[in-house]
């Protein structure tokens, strides 16, 4: 999906590596102590995984413990050597608390309520199958829609168009268009000219609950992509050249 943000996976490991440099230590409760490495109190919690539960057998915390024990000493090591001195790590303890955000930024985007398909909707994308659709492409000026293609029209099996092109025209009707954002800030519009039958083809639907959850994902990511226009419509950017 274009203008869409690549959210980039968290290794937690290296994440729990960031957060220890970036936070101040909390005193532990030395009821709470789980080790002692060089002067430093670990917490029985962070031992086990912060969750606060052991193991079933004494093994398994045995093995948390000698993880825990290893970790801390390559921090020690690591501090001793002066790496968390050095610009490198200290650019990517930027980029991990950058990359955290963002991930939790659209987490939460995601999490939101959104509109979903409707019995209609599925009917009507499905009656579009077989069908020959005459769609054209038009420019978009500023809010303005140049009613001149800038392509001939297009004239295709729906079956044989891409999804989401599918979904798109199957939302209109002949003579209704829609305006879609291609990279950056660029515009244009999808115009729907006329739907006709296709001569002698046969036709193999897609299977309903399928195209239930494929309009839905596409409603979901339209509006994340409406949100993130809106964030650039209110926000200043200045580009500068050279």
């Amino acid at each position: 999906m274009k203008y869409i943000i690549t959210i980039l996976v968290i290794i937690c490991a290296a994440i729990s590596f960031t957060l220890y440099f970036v936070w101040p230590e909390k005193s532990v409760d030395i009821d709470n102590v789980a080790v002692t490495v060089n002067g430093h109190n670990l917490a029985k919690n962070i031992v086990e995984g912060g969750d606060g539960k052991r193991g079933y057998h004494s093994e398994d915390y045995n093995s948390l413990l000698d993880s825990a024990i290893t970790r801390e000493l390559l921090i020690q090591e690591a501090q001793r050597q002066g790496i968390d001195k050095q610009e490198n790590f200290r650019i990517s303890l930027k980029t991990f608390y950058e990359e955290s955000l963002i991930k939790t930024l659209m987490d939460v985007q995601y999490t939101k309520p959104t509109m979903v398909a409707t019995d209609a909707e599925v009917d009507n994308y499905l009656s579009f199958y077989g069908k020959v659709i005459t769609f054209t492409r038009l420019a978009v000026i500023g809010n303005t829609i140049e009613l001149r293609a800038e392509v001939p029209p297009n004239a295709v099996l729906f079956d044989d168009l891409a999804e989401t092109m599918k979904i798109i025209l199957s939302s209109l009707k002949p003579g209704e268009h829609v305006v879609k954002f291609d990279t950056g800030s660029g515009k244009y519009a999808i115009r729907l000219e006329s739907i006709g039958q296709a001569g002698g083809k046969q036709t193999i639907l897609p299977d309903r609950e399928r195209v239930k959850v494929m309009l839905d994902e596409y409603k979901q990511q339209q509006q994340i992509e409406s949100w993130l226009n809106e964030l650039r419509k209110k926000a200043s950017i200045t580009i500068h050249n050279g």
